[in-house]
């Protein structure tokens, strides 16, 4: 019973005890809501903002500025929107309940984000894209030389006007001088248009001389033919005949007493030949290319010498659409030479010239071989070329290495020298050249290239005075053509060309050569050390035109009859000419040369005439 009773005091107890600590519990928080009801003083309002700039973040949204600031006590339930109060409406408070500081959370409102009207039109009102893709932008820049790197600009379609200018459907003229050293000349030219539209001409070309010693005379006898022919599609045949037959007469080292006959003297050559080429028309929009040459010629020495030589050459290559060309050009050559006093002899070659090539705006790149098939003997030759124009320059740049064949005729050699007895046989040549050009276009008016090159010869001519067979005082004095084995020479040439205006220009070619070996031969007889031309033209007006010429020349290595070598005088020599129009048919033309009365020798013992002179008039007339 005891136990029992105690336990039920016991139980009353602690409830009275947990009854009593709730009502304090309440107590406490009305009392805590009431001082929260109060003005907070303002020094006590100083100490909250900085703590809150110790112990909060403010959020920011992009330049906000703040307007309304509510503070949310830890002990308090969060306020919503609606139950913000402004700082100066709260209670001011003047006792301080709590030296712990509050937490309080700042709520920021200012930004209202919204879309506005723009100013422009076809905006809209979004947020713009990031672009990350690179723009492209074309230029096309103003080239800088017309010669080298014209652009056309763009055609504009127009009406088609056709132009009231007419071919001349037939024409001829007739030209005749007259000059001193009983000089003659006279030409007639004639052409028709037929009407097929192919091209018929034919010229016919005589001129004569005599000088002041008995047999110093020339005369040359020309007749042409050319023709154009059209055949099958797209394709054109264009044909050349021809015949000339120059007459001199060797008065070197011949006494001016002398009462031999002509006939002693004569060098007499005949030439009669043909041309045909095939050219396609539209070249330019095929693929495959090609474009024969066919030449037939025989030559006669009077009494010496006499060859037939046939040649067929053609360029054939295939056009890639990268610009890439693949070649196979190839040249065959073919010469009969009959001297009087041996046997005829038969030279040939055929060579191939496969290759590819590479075209770009500011490159051209060549390179191939060359197999070739000469005498029985074959060889294979390397070709290299290359053209390149430098950036942003007016430089261009060519260089290669090659090698070329040539087979020797009369007509060639007798055109370096015409006073040659027949050789007795004619080799093939070939020359080897490494060759390294520059050409510079300094402005619209000047030009100027030059090449240097180290050549390799093989049976390359040379002219000498003969001194065993040969009597100058019966027959006159002839010239030997020796063939080296082997010569190499470094070559210099270049070229410059200004323009004073639109009616003048001035054009100037220069040719150095240093033979540093020959192998069988004392010297390079007759191989001129140094040769400069020069050109100048100038247009006065449309009537009236003038042209001038200028040739200045180191002398050649030449022997003498004991056998002794020197080397012939320097020369310089000076012609000039002019045309006047009188009228749309008559043209009055006239000529000088050697207007500095220079008594040189290209050829030892061969002196050359004074001062020339020679005028005459032109009469053309044709049919619409």
């Amino acid at each position: 019973m005891k136990l029992s009773l105690r336990f039920s005091l016991l139980c009353i107890a602690l409830i009275c005890f947990s009854n009593l600590g709730i009502s304090q519990k309440k107590n406490k928080k009305k009392a805590n809501s009431s001082i929260s009801s109060k003005k907070i003083s303002p020094k006590k309002t100083n100490n909250k903002k900085k703590n809150k700039k110790k112990k909060t973040k403010k959020p920011i949204l992009n330049k906000v500025t703040v307007k309304k600031v509510a503070t949310i006590s830890r002990y308090e339930a969060p306020l919503t929107s609606g139950q913000l109060v402004s700082i100066l409406d709260m209670p001011v408070k003047t006792n301080q309940i709590d030296s712990i500081p509050e937490k309080v959370v700042t709520i920021v409102s200012a930004f209202k984000p919204q879309l506005k009207n723009v100013a422009k039109i076809s905006f809209v009102n979004a947020t713009a894209s990031v672009d990350t893709n690179s723009v492209k932008l074309s230029y096309q820049v103003p080239s800088q030389n017309l010669s080298f790197q014209y652009q056309p600009i763009a055609l504009v379609p127009r009406a088609i006007k056709k132009d009231s200018l007419k071919f001349d459907r037939k024409s001829m003229n007739i030209k005749i001088g007259l000059g001193n050293y009983f000089n003659q000349f006279i030409q007639v030219n004639s052409s028709v248009i037929d009407q097929n539209n192919q091209l018929h001409s034919l010229g016919i070309q005589n001129e004569s001389l005599a000088g002041l010693h008995p047999i110093q005379k020339w005369n040359n006898t020309a007749i042409h033919y050319l023709g154009s022919f059209s055949i099958m599609d797209k394709k054109k045949l264009n044909t050349q005949i021809y015949f000339n037959q120059s007459n001199r007469y060797r008065y070197g080292l011949v006494p001016d007493t002398t009462q031999l006959p002509l006939s002693n003297f004569e060098q007499k050559l005949s030439i009669i030949g043909a041309n045909f080429s095939l050219v396609n028309t539209q070249s330019i929009n095929n693929h495959f290319n090609y474009a024969p040459i066919l030449k037939f010629r025989q030559a006669n020495l009077l009494n010496q010498a006499k060859d037939i030589s046939i040649d067929l050459t053609s360029p054939v290559y295939f056009n890639f659409k990268n610009k890439i060309e693949l070649h196979s050009d190839f040249t065959f050559s073919f010469n009969q030479y009959s001297p009087l006093i041996k046997d005829k002899q038969q030279n040939y070659f055929f060579q191939l010239d496969p290759s590819i090539q590479l075209k770009r705006p500011h490159l051209q790149l060549k390179m191939g071989v060359r197999p070739t098939y000469a005498n029985g003997l074959f060889s294979l030759y390397p070709r290299f070329e290359l053209m390149k124009q430098l950036k942003d320059t007016n430089f261009i740049l060519y260089a290669g290495w090659k090698t070329s064949l040539s087979n020797n005729q009369i007509t060639q050699l007798m055109s370096q020298n015409h006073w040659i007895s027949a050789p007795g046989s004619l080799p093939i040549s070939s020359t080897e050249s490494k060759y390294f050009q520059i050409a510079i276009n300094a402005n619209k008016r000047l030009n100027y290239n030059f090449n240097i090159a180290l050549n390799d010869y093989r049976e390359l001519p040379f002219f000498n005075q003969t001194t065993t067979t040969n009597n100058p005082i019966e027959e006159g004095l002839k010239f030997d053509v020796l063939f080296e084995k082997r010569a190499i020479a470094i070559e210099f040439k270049g070229d410059i060309r200004y323009q004073l205006s639109d009616r003048l220009n001035w054009e100037n070619q220069f040719k150095y050569m240093q033979f540093s070996l020959i192998r069988e031969n004392e010297h390079a007889w007759g191989i001129l050390p140094f040769e400069l031309n020069s050109q100048f033209n100038w247009n006065y007006n449309k009537q009236l035109n003038f042209d001038a010429s200028g040739q200045f020349w180191t002398g050649a290595k030449t022997s003498a009859v004991m056998g002794q070598a020197y080397q012939l005088n320097n020369t310089f020599v000076l012609n000039a000419g002019m045309q006047y129009t009188i009228s749309n048919n008559w043209t009055f033309w006239a000529k000088g040369e050697n207007l500095l009365d220079q008594k040189y020798q290209r050829w030892a013992n061969f002196p050359s005439l004074g001062v020339q002179f020679i005028a005459g008039v032109q009469y053309k007339f044709s049919k619409k």
